[in-house]
């Protein structure tokens, strides 16, 4: 602009007709490039839904993008989480658009390789100018879509003959659907052939009787017999041995809810708590450590994929006691296995601020007289062995040495195969797989039963199977 004033000027004091059209030109250029404008995205759609698959699953996803305004060159990126792999198609495009809107259209499929809580929130977006007389725009517009990857679970149920080869001990009370009836009522319902006459409800009886429908009615009650199952979880450095996705945590947490959905499904009263074994020291009276809270928007999405009690959100289920210690209490069914899942999707390194002893003092109320099943999955070694004797010590405070099956299980999570990648690490995880072995043997000695699981050499199912009698 400076050479075109210049130009004009000089032209007009001269009366040079050249000069003036010289510094014409670059007016005429940025008036024309101020009138063209530059493109602008108007509007993104989003194909995909919120969706909730297992890890290893693929989703895929198509975007539709609205361009207006000048021309241009426009870039256009759906931004992945680092754990996502792109499989198929691209998440990427460079496009020229010119005087008339356009639509852009791109879809891609990808890998979900790591469990959580993902939010495919932005489509990110950069605009040029085509005469390049103004800066680039770099935006973003929201195009939400939720991704709940839930670990995949390690069925202990694929086990065939378990009560003849397994030593590991089974719940034997809850195999059975009935039990002792306590004075707790539970519901009203028809007479079935094998009732006790002594709990038909006659009033209920002589009602129904009175309308022609020819049915007694009896009181149901509810039952005593089900067994307890406690999975602990430990969540200390040393579980993050490997790669940021495929490391000793993930596949601790897989075989947590490999626990948890076999004792579900026998009935059990399944609780769960995350522990930090780093965190073995006893200092006086237990105090709760502080911890973030939880976030509602995540818990609104996941409850649009399954139906729960809006209580559990808003704070009046006991489930909400564990932002602070990181327990869910013992309870049965489907709806226990979903709340110990959606747990798993924010389990992380040092997720607990409590040692095993800590948090087993923190649910002592629920283990006094249960005389539960404890499962404990980590990973052994001499450095976190302290931890775990502390913990196996208090356990033993509340429920005794019982003579027999032992009520303590040790799930030793090998993590030294996971993280080797050459054969001269493979062999030095081979040393030092069989240096943690005298170890076990002092866990064993406290009459815990200790189970080794190679990850990479065998699957889960083979693992309890060679704890045969």
């Amino acid at each position: 602009m400076v050479t075109a004033v210049t130009y004009i000027v000089l032209g007009m004091f001269l009366g040079n007709l050249i000069l003036i059209t010289l510094g014409l030109a670059p007016v005429i250029f940025l008036a024309v490039g101020v009138l063209v404008g530059k493109p602008e995205v108007t509007g993104v759609e989003r194909i995909g839904k919120d969706i909730k698959v297992s890890v290893d699953d693929k989703i895929s996803d198509r975007v539709t993008v609205t361009l207006e305004g000048g021309p241009g060159v426009v870039t256009i990126s759906d931004i992945l989480p680092n754990s996502f792999a792109l499989e198929e198609g691209t998440n990427f495009r460079a496009v020229w658009k010119g005087l008339a809107p356009k639509t852009v259209e791109f879809e891609y499929m990808a890998i979900c390789a790591k469990r959580g809580y993902f939010d495919l929130r932005e489509v990110s977006f950069e605009v040029r100018h085509p005469l390049m007389i103004s800066g680039n725009q770099l935006g973003s517009v929201n195009a939400k879509r939720a991704v709940v990857v839930q670990p995949q679970p390690l069925f202990v149920r694929k086990i065939k003959n378990h009560k003849s080869l397994s030593r590991i001990p089974m719940p034997m009370d809850a195999r059975f659907r009935f039990g002792i009836p306590t004075t707790d009522f539970k519901e009203i319902r028809d007479y079935s052939h094998g009732d006790n006459y002594r709990t038909i409800n006659w009033k209920a009886s002589a009602k129904t009787l009175s309308m022609n429908q020819g049915k007694f009615l009896v009181n149901e009650y509810e039952k005593e017999g089900k067994k307890v199952v406690w999975v602990f979880l430990d969540s200390a450095a040393h579980m993050a041995l490997g790669t940021n996705v495929n490391n000793t945590m993930e596949y601790a947490i897989r075989a947590a809810i490999g626990f948890t959905n076999f004792y579900v499904d026998r009935d059990c009263r399944v609780g769960f708590c995350v522990y930090d074994t780093d965190a073995y020291q006893w200092e006086g009276t237990f105090q709760p450590k502080p911890v973030s809270p939880i976030n509602l928007d995540e818990l609104a999405v996941m409850d649009q994929m399954e139906d729960i009690d809006p209580e559990e959100i808003h704070g009046d289920h006991p489930v909400q006691k564990r932002s602070r210690s990181r327990i869910l209490f013992p309870d049965v069914g489907k709806r226990q296995l979903y709340k110990i899942t959606r747990e798993m999707l924010h389990v992380d390194i040092r997720y607990s601020s409590e040692s095993l002893k800590e948090a087993v003092h923190s649910a002592r109320r629920y283990i006094v007289g249960t005389q539960p099943l404890f499962v404990m999955i980590t990973m052994i070694e001499n450095a976190k062995l302290q931890g775990i004797i502390e913990g196996v010590r208090e356990l033993h405070r509340y429920t005794g040495r019982a003579r027999g099956k032992p009520s303590i299980i040790i799930f030793n999570v090998q993590g030294y195969n996971i993280a080797a990648q050459t054969e001269e690490e493979k062999i030095a995880a081979g040393f030092l797989t069989y240096h943690s072995k005298p170890y076990q043997d002092i866990l064993r000695g406290m009459g815990c039963l200790v189970i080794n699981w190679d990850p990479v050499g065998e699957s889960f199912a083979h693992a309890l199977q060679k704890q045969r009698v």
